[in-house]
């Protein structure tokens, strides 16, 4: 499970620190994955399937409904998300970002989907 780190300063809005903290952390994650992985360049399709085996391990449950398409089943968060569902889903979307980004893989991203049962969140990629 993803380990979130401290806030931002006194100061900040507890919502955008805990969305900060998300996407770096999420950021660390895949950049230290990428290193045990090596995977190269990442076009979307294998952007996709690298990390929804990185988000396997971690419990999201991926399913792949298209080849840029990466739909995660289950909600890690979810007996937070179920009372909070708009600061879960934002600090989850802000971890899955990062860890696109750590992984180097610009040619996909992180977006909003709120679908009963599922994650709030899926994976899509951009043919070139």
């Amino acid at each position: 499970m993803p380990r979130w780190g401290r806030a931002g300063s006194s100061g900040e809005d507890p919502q955008s620190a805990a969305t900060q903290a998300a996407r770096v952390r999420g950021a660390e994650h895949g950049a230290s994955q990428r290193e045990r992985l090596r995977p190269g360049r990442l076009g979307a399709e294998r952007a996709l399937t690298v990390a929804g085996e990185v988000l396997d391990e971690l419990g999201y449950e991926p399913q792949r409904e298209a080849p840029t398409e990466l739909r995660l089943r289950n909600c890690p968060f979810h007996p937070l998300s179920a009372r909070a569902p708009d600061v879960v889903c934002k600090v989850n979307q802000a971890y899955l970002s990062g860890l696109l980004d750590g992984l180097g893989a610009t040619s996909a991203k992180a977006v909003p989907d709120p679908d009963p049962g599922t994650c709030c969140v899926r994976l899509t990629g951009t043919l070139r």
